[in-house]
């Protein structure tokens, strides 16, 4: 009876199936078939979208700097290719020079983290370091066709090269991080020319190339913050801390213009030299006008000048004093062939102090012995307002990514004419335009100890906290130092 059941009930099921069956048309059976494949491929193409658009994360970089997504990277610097023979014033002098940086539309460029995996963006490493080593290095055989003045700033997290708190070389106001500096992304950032890799900083082997030798730096305070970098960078290769010392035993903060600091080991000085015109200040001749309190001597060097002559590596700036507020308006007026040049402009002045300061290193600078570089104008940040009038920059934390825009600076211009009608052996270092997208590396409110970090105080967007900016100078500097050695074996 079970039995005849079931048949009644399979017949039943077949019949029902043959009826649905009978019912589907060929077209409907297609369009499922389609329906099917099309979820199928939305599913699948969403990893894919997610693979390739997720926004770059990394504990590697700064919070400010991992919302610019994508980022290509850049791999660390290269090894050299071959051996190698190897304080604040009491002013603030920020002269009140409020130069701002120019607009720049933002171009997202290399950033470079050696430890920061890809991954995301399915890029591996090496691949980037291939595309490196198409670059010619400086040092090698037709680096010296590359500008190196002519490049980007690229993250590098095997910087800083040296910590404030480990160099007692440096004047308190430079001591950004010591000062309370919420961030240290400001010295992260290293300098990249496009057609060329720079060598790395190696401070013993500087330091075994300037052995019995004399490093001069000679101009305003801004040519101290550079000349307390280069102590801060060598000292890395000495131990010993107490065998640098100040031959005159005077404190860093104090001086009386000039400082001499020697490497015992190596039996070398680093020495400056403060002179922010480069040319005499003296006083006025005789039956000069009453307002004239000071005479710039426009066509005399500074008295100290004859210190710097002998130096074997010459390092010159002037510019941050060639204003108006710091000249004209003091009653410091320009004297020329022992006349006062009651009509004569600040720029006027300028070019003829930079052609003075030509032939002096054409006369009297051995030119066998010394090299000399003239460090172009370093630039302020100051935003809204001046120094003194409550301009500041405590809030910049990202330097400007990308090419700038605008007309070279006057002063560069000046300095560049010159020394190309002059046909000096005088060199430029020209940090003016890689210094003017740094308005993240000054300063600002950490210029002290005080727990007081009001943006209402005076601010210093002139000069640049340490480790920063001026290191990188260094570095341009270390880099045709060499490059010199090179071509003279």
């Amino acid at each position: 009876m079970r039995k005849n059941s079931s048949l009644v009930e399979s017949s039943e099921y077949n019949a029902i199936h043959s009826r649905i069956l009978k019912r589907l048309s060929l077209v409907e059976l297609c369009l499922a078939a389609l329906a099917f494949f099309l979820v199928t491929v939305l599913f699948v193409s969403r990893f894919f979208y997610l693979n390739f658009e997720t926004p770059v994360r990394s504990s590697n970089l700064p919070g400010s700097v991992e919302w610019l997504g994508s980022i290509k990277v850049a791999s660390p610097p290269l090894p050299l290719p071959l051996p190698l023979p190897l304080p604040l014033p009491s002013s603030l002098e920020n002269e009140g020079m409020n130069v701002s940086s120019p607009s720049i539309e933002i171009e997202y460029m290399n950033i470079s983290s050696p430890s920061f995996e890809n991954e995301d963006m399915n890029v591996s490493s090496e691949s980037y370091e291939s595309e490196e080593l198409k670059e010619v290095r400086f040092l090698d055989e037709g680096g010296d066709g590359c500008d190196i003045f002519d490049g980007n700033w690229v993250w590098d997290e095997t910087y800083p090269l040296y910590h404030s708190s480990d160099c007692p070389f440096m004047d308190g106001g430079f001591r950004c991080s010591e000062n309370s500096r919420p961030n240290d992304q400001y010295t992260k950032w290293r300098w990249q020319p496009k057609h060329c890799n720079l060598p790395r900083f190696d401070a013993e082997k500087l330091l075994e190339k300037l052995r019995n030798k004399r490093v001069v730096f000679a101009g305003d305070s801004i040519a101290r913050n550079q000349w307390e970098s280069l102590l801060c960078l060598l000292s890395t290769a000495v131990s010993n801390k107490s065998s640098i010392y100040e031959v005159n035993r005077n404190p860093i903060t104090k001086h009386s213009g000039f400082l001499i600091f020697k490497f015992d080991h190596f039996n070398c000085t680093v020495e400056y030299y403060r002179s922010p015109f480069l040319v005499l200040l003296g006083h006025p001749p005789p039956k000069s006008p009453p307002n004239v309190r000071y005479a710039l001597k426009v066509d005399q060097m500074d008295r100290s000048a004859n210190r710097w002559s002998q130096a074997d590596l010459l390092i010159l700036n002037s510019g941050r004093w060639w204003t108006y507020e710091k000249t004209l308006r003091t009653g410091s007026n320009f004297e020329e062939g022992k006349k006062m040049k009651m009509n004569m402009s600040v720029e006027a002045a300028y070019k003829r102090s930079m052609e003075t300061v030509v032939d002096w290193v054409k006369n009297k600078v051995n030119k066998k012995k010394t090299l000399v570089y003239f460090r172009t104008y370093s630039p302020s940040h100051f935003r809204g307002g001046s120094w003194k009038n409550g301009g500041g920059c405590h809030l910049e934390t990202l330097p400007e990514l990308g090419p700038l825009s605008g007309s070279e600076h006057s002063y560069v211009k000046i300095v560049s004419d010159v020394l190309s009608k002059r046909a000096s052996s005088l060199e430029m270092l020209n940090v003016t335009n890689m210094s003017m997208r740094r308005k993240d590396g000054h300063p600002s409110i950490y210029n002290n100890k005080g727990k007081n970090k009001s943006p209402t105080h005076i601010q210093d967007c002139s000069h640049w906290c340490l480790p920063g900016v001026p290191d990188s100078w260094n570095e341009l500097l270390y880099a045709i130092f060499f490059k010199r050695q090179l071509i003279r074996t």
